[in-house]
């Protein structure tokens, strides 16, 4: 896999090889990250589900300024931490193994304004348990985005002002704008 703008362009970076991890293609993270454009720069990123961490790399790599990485995979976890250390990304960035709800749990201070949420595709009920849960606990801000890939186009959310839908063979990319 590759980073495929930004600061880190063309680096390779490395992904989990288990069974239960999906890495993004190149060119899914390429359409999708154009289409948010320079609303990437400056943001705090939440890269929920990060397996390879290449979501939050990609962001880092166009200019947001702080990125979250968190997997249940201490296999993923590994495969981040070397994929920051080769790219030399020593700053802003926080790798955190554990379960999605513990995450949330336990981080209710935090506020984010980019959201990757790219669960097991099988488990469709996460999608909404985070979002609920982050609304309900002021972790979006005002201004933020929230990005679904699924294998599925998924419905659009009242709690959202815009909403954009790509497909990319059978992945879906579903894009809130609050």
């Amino acid at each position: 896999m590759r980073i495929v703008a930004g600061k880190y362009r063309h680096r390779i970076i490395d992904y989990p090889h288990s069974i239960t991890t999906r890495p993004t293609m190149d060119k899914v993270r390429e359409a999708f990250m154009s289409a948010l454009g320079y609303d990437i720069n400056n943001r705090v990123v939440l890269d929920l589900f990060s397996g390879s961490g290449a979501l939050g790399i990609e962001s880092l790599s166009r200019g947001a300024s702080e990125c979250y990485f968190v997997d249940n995979s201490k296999e993923a976890i590994d495969v981040i931490k070397k994929n920051l250390k080769s790219l030399n990304v020593t700053e802003k960035n926080h790798v955190i193994l554990s379960s999605y709800k513990d995450f949330l749990e336990k981080n209710k201070n935090l506020k984010f304004s980019l959201v990757f949420l790219d669960p097991p595709y099988k488990e469709k009920h996460i999608y909404q348990e985070v979002i609920e849960f982050m609304l309900k606990n002021n972790m979006l801000s005002d201004d933020c985005i929230v990005v679904k890939e699924a294998d599925i186009e998924l419905n659009e959310d009242n709690n959202f002002k815009k909403y954009r839908h790509y497909k990319y063979g059978s992945v879906h990319v579903n894009i809130y704008w609050r």
